[in-house]
């Protein structure tokens, strides 16, 4: 390695210098921000994490990457998603019985809102069944909620995710994303206008921990000709309140 080019060159320089970056996050990261802050290529970056992964010393979320907390059997994500589930199940309850919609319960994970649960009529089973168990966070109201209640996420998303739509309705730029999570800040709640799915609307809102970050967002969804998402802010918005308030000690 010369004094022009700080670029290490040995595997072991190469995986410090990884390690080191994901350690300085709390958060997982991605591929290209890794490649960016240790100036390796991002072929190369990948190839290390793989290995890392494969060693247990990091553990994937989606397209983004964190140091190992606990082994993967020990992993506390799934853990905390089943106490999440559990605890916010009456919730969901509640939502499902005095709206009739579709209520979902989602988390983030990496690039992605992954649903927990979901509460549905009969009638709307081939829709559900046409949907992904992930959905990337900017094409739907649980995913926008998410990031607009988790700022390091939001941020994160902005400068990395790819933004490519589900829907012709769908958010494909930064500009327009960026909008809409200061929207959803002041709203309190995230809508879909048929980004997830044509022909559904849907609106969520977040359940947040003690510091105001989002752990997880309740949904309510239904077809665009029987479904108003403004009749159901205000219920969602306060049960989401008081799931907000029985979930304190998970976080």
């Amino acid at each position: 390695m010369s004094a022009s080019d700080p670029t290490p060159r040995g595997v072991a320089a190469k995986l410090i210098l990884v390690l080191h970056e994901l350690a300085a996050h709390r958060e997982p990261t991605g591929v290209t921000h890794l490649s960016r802050r240790t100036r390796l290529p991002k072929t190369t970056v990948h190839r290390l994490l793989a290995d890392l992964e494969a060693a247990g010393v990091v553990h994937r979320a989606g397209r983004r990457y964190a140091l190992a907390q606990a082994p993967a059997w020990q992993d506390p994500a799934p853990v905390r998603e089943s106490r999440l589930r559990k605890v916010l199940k009456p919730y969901l309850l509640e939502l499902y019985e005095r709206s009739g919609h579709v209520v979902s319960l989602a988390t983030a994970n990496g690039d992605t809102a992954r649903f927990l649960d979901l509460l549905y009529p009969h009638r709307f089973t081939e829709a559900i069944l046409r949907t992904a168990a992930s959905v990337p966070l900017h094409c739907t109201a649980t995913g926008k909620a998410l990031l607009a209640f988790d700022p390091d996420a939001a941020e994160r998303y902005l400068r990395e995710a790819d933004l490519t739509p589900l829907t012709r309705n769908g958010i494909a730029t930064r500009d327009d994303l960026d909008q809409a999570i200061v929207e959803v800040r002041l709203r309190g709640v995230a809508l879909d206008r048929e980004e997830h799915l044509l022909g559904f609307w849907g609106v969520a809102a977040p359940v947040t921990g003690r510091r105001g970050t989002a752990l997880a967002a309740v949904g309510l969804a239904g077809p665009v000709r029987s479904f108003q998402p403004a009749e159901h802010v205000a219920h969602l918005r306060s049960v989401a309140r008081a799931a907000s308030a029985a979930v304190r000690g998970l976080d």
